[in-house]
């Protein structure tokens, strides 16, 4: 008798793990046939004008091509809400995703997504952009009306480790100092959402984003579109991507087939990004090399740098970054501030390059015509750089030192900036 309980009771546990195996089973069967009905709304060898087909989380996605729209969708069946769906897209953006309950729906703007909605009518079509992180939002599919941010500042900018009100390039150095100050590297782990990623040590910046996902801006080019590549392909051009032809000379780098052999990952530490500014406030040379940012990026975007700081920015700002390496190597932070002034000679070479020498027969002229201009920028960096050696500066040293940098006209070989204006 107590031999058939035990059989009963072992007989019935078994049942009861069958059934429990076999919910299991069902529910991930289900799970898997409805990713599989997503996969297949929209046929793989379908060509549709301005989106390429991709997958985020076993999830057919519409991404918009480099200029064609801000919106990536999500391709539906009619009878589906996208609940599934988004919480599978929640989970792969990780703790980046806003992770938003519901998806809005497509309200056609451009002709492409006109076109699209017209050729799958019965389809349901949502936007998933409001998943991303606001600042990608933001920037996502838009590109800069001038050249000199590049991918360093993107990745940068995206992840609080430059300030939001701070648009302009980023040197290596600068990127990696900041690196040093505000991120962790996490190496042998695996990147999460939000991480910064640096490519072949030195070649590429980028955000993670899930799955195989970065956010990235390719390179310094005004015509470059921030975009969401796969991790191994952030050297490919995507569709629609501007491509310099091979007569092509400017101030840019020319991409080219670059092979991803490594991959380090930088995680955003505790450190608050204040923290930057406050090391180096307190340095000599700081109050020249801020003024130079700030009045770099007020008119960089506005095209207006060579008539306002002057082809004469340029090489003072060379001759600064020969005359300040050793002083500030030799102070505590001394280095974050050298690197930012790296990143402003390059900022001002990039901008005078691009909106004034497109063409390299009429430099000499060009550079005489916006060699110099004495105006309120001229007059204060002369003047905060007399105070940073010690020096009054009267209204009559300020004519005579502003004459002085006019006289040159644009042939500076052999003299030096600095010197005139500490005579």
């Amino acid at each position: 008798m107590k031999k058939n309980r035990q059989f009963n009771f072992l007989s019935f546990r078994l049942k009861v793990i069958v059934s429990l195996l076999a919910l299991v089973f069902l529910m991930s069967s289900a799970q898997t046939i409805s990713a599989r009905s997503l996969q297949k709304a929209i046929p793989e060898n379908a060509s549709i004008k301005g989106f390429s087909l991709h997958s985020f989380a076993d999830l057919q996605i519409l991404m918009p091509d480099a200029g064609a729209g801000k919106n990536i969708i999500l391709p539906l069946e009619k009878n589906d809400n996208g609940k599934t769906a988004t919480q599978q897209l929640i989970k792969f953006f990780g703790s980046s995703s806003r992770g938003r309950a519901e998806l809005s729906e497509l309200a056609p703007e451009t002709q492409y997504e006109k076109d699209l909605a017209a050729a799958f009518p019965d389809l349901r079509m949502f936007v998933i952009n409001e998943l991303l992180p606001v600042a990608i939002q933001k920037r996502f599919n838009r590109k800069l009306d001038f050249g000199g941010p590049n991918c360093f500042y993107t990745a940068l900018s995206m992840t609080d480790g430059l300030d939001q009100s701070e648009t302009r390039h980023v040197s290596l150095n600068e990127f990696k100092a900041r690196l040093a100050l505000l991120y962790t590297e996490i190496p042998g782990k695996t990147a999460q959402p939000g991480d910064v990623l640096l490519f072949n040590s030195s070649d590429h910046g980028a955000v993670f984003l899930g799955g195989d996902r970065v956010f990235h801006k390719k390179d310094l080019n005004k015509e470059y579109y921030f975009r969401m590549p796969r991790m191994l392909e952030v050297f490919f051009p995507d569709p629609g991507e501007w491509v310099p032809g091979p007569n092509y000379c400017g101030p840019y780098s020319r991409p080219h087939d670059t092979k991803v052999s490594k991959i380090q990952i930088f995680r955003r530490n505790k450190t608050p990004l204040a923290t930057w500014n406050e090391s180096i406030r307190n340095l000599p040379e700081y109050g020249i090399i801020n003024l130079m940012k700030t009045s770099v990026m007020k008119t960089a975007p506005a095209w207006s740098l060579g008539k306002i700081m002057g082809y004469w920015s340029e090489i003072l700002s060379e001759e600064m970054v020969r005359t300040f390496d050793s002083p500030l190597k030799a102070v505590n932070n001394g280095q974050q501030l050298m690197t930012e002034l790296e990143s402003i000679r390059d900022q001002i070479f990039i901008s005078i390059e691009d909106g004034y020498f497109s063409s390299p027969y009429a430099k000499a002229k060009i550079i005489k015509e916006i060699w110099f201009y004495d105006n309120d920028y001229s007059r204060e960096l002369v003047r905060i750089t007399r105070d940073h050696y010690g020096l009054a500066t009267s209204e009559e040293d300020m004519t005579r030192i502003l004459a002085a940098l006019k006289a040159i006209d644009g042939d500076p070989r052999g003299k030096s900036l600095l010197a005139i204006i500490r005579s």
